[in-house]
C-alpha cells in the first residue's frame, strides 16, 4: 500500500470561480428609525347637521331650520405625533373646526319677490386626539393607516338665522356673549385615513400626507335653555392634506 500526503492548494482571490467571486450587497440601505414627527394639515369640509324635534317655543313661526343645506366648511390642525408599540402611533395637538349649513329662501311682498341665501357657521376651537392604525407594511414611499380619534372643542363664535322671524336675518353669536345659545365645550369623535407618501430618498424626514375624515360633535351643541333653538349636532366629511417632517 502507498500512503501519499495530500496537498492544500491555496488560491488567490482572483482565481475564485465567478459563482464564487464576493459581491457588494445590492440590498437598500435601511431607513433610519424614527418616532417622532410634527404634522400640519388643512382642507374643506363638506358640513352639516342632525335635528332634534322642533321646541315648542316656536309656536306659528315656521321652522326654518328643516330648510338647511349642506355647506362648506373649513378645517385645520397642527399635531406631534409618536409612533407606538407595533403598528400604532399617536397624535396630539391644536386644530380649528368651521361648520357650516346653507339657506336659500324668497320673500314674496306685494308682488315683490326677494331672494335670501344665508350661510350659517359655527366656529370651534379644537384639542384632537387621534390613534392610527399601520394597514399592514409600507409599500415603498407609500403608508396607509386607520385614523380613530375625539377632539374637546371650544365654541369661538358664528352667525345664525336661528331666532329670526323671517329666516332672512343673520345674528352673531360669540363665546363671550351671555346671551350665547350654544355649549361653551363639546366633544367630537373623528374617524379617517392617513396616506401618506415619503418625499425623496428612504432617509427623508418629509412626508405628503392626504387625510380624508369624518367628525360628529357627540355632545349637545346647543344649551337646553335656548328657547326657539332647535337641537342640533353638527358633522362633517373633510379632505384634509399636509405635511408630515420627522423629528427624530
Amino acid at each position: 500500500m502507498v500512503l501519499r500526503r495530500a496537498s492544500l492548494l491555496l488560491l488567490a482571490p482572483g482565481a475564485l470561480p465567478g459563482n464564487l467571486v464576493a459581491r457588494p450587497d445590492s440590498s437598500p440601505p435601511a431607513r433610519p428609525v424614527r418616532r417622532w414627527a410634527l404634522l400640519a394639515t388643512a382642507g374643506p369640509t363638506l358640513s352639516y347637521r342632525t335635528l332634534g324635534a322642533a321646541p315648542a317655543a316656536l309656536g306659528t313661526r315656521p321652522d326654518f331650520a328643516h330648510l338647511e343645506r349642506p355647506a362648506v366648511g373649513l378645517g385645520a390642525q397642527v399635531q406631534v405625533r409618536r409612533v407606538l408599540a407595533g403598528r400604532w402611533a399617536l397624535a396630539v395637538g391644536l386644530g380649528y373646526q368651521e361648520y357650516a349649513t346653507h339657506l336659500a329662501l324668497q320673500q314674496v311682498d306685494s308682488g315683490r319677490t326677494t331672494h335670501f341665501g344665508l350661510r350659517d357657521t359655527y366656529q370651534l376651537l379644537t384639542v384632537p386626539v387621534q390613534l392610527s392604525y399601520a394597514l399592514g407594511a409600507p409599500r415603498g414611499r407609500l403608508a396607509k393607516a386607520l385614523l380613530l380619534g375625539a377632539e374637546v372643542g371650544w365654541y369661538r363664535g358664528g352667525r345664525s338665522t336661528e331666532g329670526s322671524d323671517c329666516g332672512c336675518r343673520q345674528q352673531a353669536y360669540t363665546a363671550a356673549a351671555t346671551d350665547s345659545l350654544y355649549s361653551a365645550h363639546t366633544l367630537a369623535l373623528s374617524l379617517g385615513l392617513d396616506l401618506r407618501y415619503r418625499l425623496g430618498g428612504p432617509a427623508s424626514r418629509w412626508q405628503w400626507l392626504v387625510q380624508p375624515t369624518g367628525r360628529y360633535v357627540l355632545t349637545p351643541f346647543v344649551k337646553p335653555a335656548a328657547a326657539g333653538f332647535s337641537p342640533r349636532q353638527p358633522f362633517s366629511l373633510g379632505l384634509f392634506t399636509g405635511f408630515s417632517w420627522d423629528i427624530r
